[in-house]
């Protein structure tokens, strides 16, 4: 019997599982992240068990295949919104193999139900790079509305728009 596919919150014990995938998607995907692997190929154990030690601020999600970890996501409280009210949508990166299994919604409806838990959220956004059409696809699946773009330029060196969107959360 083949183990089941699940998404859980992570915890400081699983920090070194994180740390690996977080850096495998870096290096390998250097244009599509915020970070680069230069940036946090050096972070001090410290700060990787304190990324992954969840609050009420943010949550970072492991996706498991029985015991592995091949996925990772997170959620932010959005540090260009003073109010606390919106939360951000991060790090997604699903291993090559387990890829066009449909396993990005559960990524998104974990991090949704943590928001969607918390009242001080209000909304949550998500960008992607602009010819990043698997992340768009995967945001309209959950009812992302466009609310703009602005230029970027990636880790990777390349200027391209980010391309942004919303989704409310009623309350």
């Amino acid at each position: 019997m083949e183990p089941e596919i699940t998404i859980r919150p992570l915890d400081t014990s699983d920090w070194a599982a994180f740390r690996d995938i977080r850096l495998k998607a870096l290096e390998s995907e250097p244009g599509v992240f915020a970070s680069s692997y230069e940036r946090e190929v050096g972070r001090e154990e410290s700060a990787w068990r304190e990324l992954v030690s969840g609050d009420d601020k943010h949550q970072v999600f492991g996706l498991w295949d029985g015991s592995k970890l091949i996925g990772i996501t997170a959620v932010f409280t959005h540090r260009d919104d003073p109010s606390g009210a919106t939360a951000i949508l991060a790090m997604s990166f699903i291993e090559p193999d387990y890829r066009g299994r449909g396993l990005s919604r559960l990524l998104y409806q974990a991090r949704l139900d943590w928001v969607r838990t918390r009242p001080q959220f209000k909304r949550v956004v998500v960008g992607h790079r602009e010819s990043n059409e698997t992340s768009r696809r995967a945001n309209q699946a959950f009812g992302f509305q466009y609310v703009g773009r602005e230029p970027h330029t990636w880790p990777d060196g390349v200027i391209e728009d980010e391309v942004i969107y919303e989704l409310l959360i009623p309350r």
